[in-house]
């Protein structure tokens, strides 16, 4: 017959059985998370990876070069001269070194100041004066995306 220590050790081994099977699910659980996430890595980077390439494609010199020939009138692109460079002692100062306006935000709120009612009444003119139109490139028979660079197929 039983004893009563074997029905002790069969309710042990029956839940070890199953503290064992809920351990291994829920690792299971986790392995199938770790992976899906190891996927969304390896999409982001491709698409990372993608969009440097297009980035490469699309900053080629040979593709900008005739883009600012056909755009020159709208674009006016002139070469940068060695002048307009600036060296960091020419920089202007930082902003806690910038000294403070003489005038409160109240005088420019009740317009005291004859420089603020000026420009204020600049402002009244700019607005009486209509927007000028924003011009429009002409169309074109050239498309300057159909550069065949031979490493895209379209």
């Amino acid at each position: 017959m039983l004893r009563s220590f074997d029905l002790v050790l069969i309710g042990v081994m029956t839940a070890m059985a199953v503290v064992t099977y809920s351990i291994k699910h829920r690792a299971d659980e986790k392995l199938t998370e770790v992976r899906r996430l190891e996927t969304e890595i390896k999409l982001e980077r491709d698409t990372i990876d993608l969009l440097r390439a297009d980035w490469a494609l699309l900053t080629q010199p040979n593709r900008l070069q005739p883009l600012s020939k056909v755009y020159d009138a709208e674009l006016s692109l002139v070469p940068t001269d060695p002048t307009q460079l600036a060296m960091p002692k020419e920089l202007p100062m930082l902003k806690s070194q910038l000294p403070q306006p003489e005038t409160t935000i109240e005088d420019i709120i009740a317009g005291k100041s004859g420089e603020v009612a000026a420009a204020l009444k600049g402002v009244e003119a700019a607005k009486a004066t209509p927007a000028p139109k924003i011009p429009l490139p002409l169309p074109r028979g050239w498309s300057p995306d159909a550069i065949s660079t031979g490493s895209v197929n379209r």
